[in-house]
């Protein structure tokens, strides 16, 4: 593998090295996609460097070359959700918008100071924090800090009939007003909350805390109830309803434990992996892909799959597609047989 080098050309060369593509740079030419239940996978050693020189060669704001700097699998495009991982350096602040599919963030690292501004609300930036921005909610991230910060973005595009609305503030004041108080939508979106007869449209913006999302694995650990098909496994519910992270995609976190190995299964739902912590494999239909932390992963639809886990614990989040398919009628999943 080559370095990444100091040009556009080079960083293009280097991210298709690694089945990758970057915003704002050129898309013609790139590796062609890989084939194969375990060719949708992107090594964090990749995804880092390119986002790190990304970081210093490619702009981004109102007057720049893109709205974000990221990378994304080649292969993931053809899947009707997906993962990439984006970078914000520091100083820099993107041009607030809205826009159709919904966008989802994990945080993999960033300095105190650095903020999502969603509906007019700052919500901080922690490692392990997932914060939704709904379908047309408005939305941009600012880094106050001294570090660049990182994190895992989860599109549900497959669901917005291939048109992808995007309606920017202007040039002239690019940036949201932080108007709501801290934790606005935490304290009014708990037991007591606005009345209302249906759910709102847009939906509001919410962060899922590390702190809690940690500790209710824990808590699940200590009271034995594990999956048998996926270890310790909890899933980030809406609080409009307690259902699913959102109407299309669902965010699950999942705690793997020391060479455990989990029954095999499969369901017409497309599953993509953030592997947060540890080290492990998933095989898929006989094959098997090893995947470390930091790694993004994929398993396609129908497509049998279990988890065999590495010398110690590992956690790993994930998106899923399921909420989709069941509202459309059509999620189907079996089971391996005990």
């Amino acid at each position: 593998m080559s370095d990444v080098g100091t040009s556009h050309e080079d960083l293009e060369r280097f991210l298709a090295e690694h089945h990758l593509i970057g915003a704002g740079l050129r898309r013609e030419g790139v590796a062609p996609p890989r084939r194969g239940n375990t060719a949708a996978y992107w090594d964090w050693d990749g995804i880092y460097r390119g986002l790190m020189r990304s970081g210093e060669i490619v702009t981004i704001g109102p007057d720049g070359m893109t709205g974000m700097r990221s990378v994304t699998g080649i292969e993931a495009r053809s899947f009707p959700i997906w993962m990439n991982a984006q970078i914000l350096m520091p100083g820099e602040r993107t041009q607030g918008h809205r826009n159709i599919r919904s966008e989802t963030r994990l945080v993999c690292q960033a300095p105190k100071d650095a903020v999502f501004v969603c509906e007019f609300e700052a919500f901080p930036m922690e490692r392990g924090d997932v914060v939704i921005s709904p379908s047309w909610t408005f939305h941009d991230h600012w880094n106050r800090g001294d570090v660049p910060a990182i994190w895992v973005d989860g599109y549900d595009n497959g669901y917005n009939g291939g048109v992808n609305l995007n309606d920017r503030l202007p040039v002239s004041s690019p940036y949201q007003e932080v108007k709501k108080p801290e934790g606005f939508g935490l304290r009014t979106l708990g037991h007591a909350r606005r009345v209302t007869d249906k759910p709102p449209f847009p939906l509001p913006p919410v962060r899922y805390p590390w702190e809690e999302t940690r500790d209710a694995l824990s808590a699940l650990k200590a009271a034995g109830e594990r999956d048998p098909f996926e270890g310790i496994h909890l899933m980030l519910a809406s609080p409009v309803d307690n259902g699913p992270t959102l109407p299309t995609i669902a965010w699950h976190a999942q705690l793997l434990g020391r060479d455990e190995k989990s029954r095999s299964h499969r369901h017409n739902s497309t599953t993509f992996y953030f592997a947060f912590e540890g080290a492990g494999a998933i095989v898929i239909e006989g094959e098997t892909l090893a995947w470390k932390t930091g790694d993004i992963f994929a398993v396609p639809a129908w497509k049998w799959h279990h988890h065999e886990n590495g010398p110690g614990e590992s956690i790993l989040f994930s998106i899923d597609d399921w909420p989709a398919m069941t509202k459309l009628g059509f999620y189907l999943k079996e089971q391996e047989a005990v």
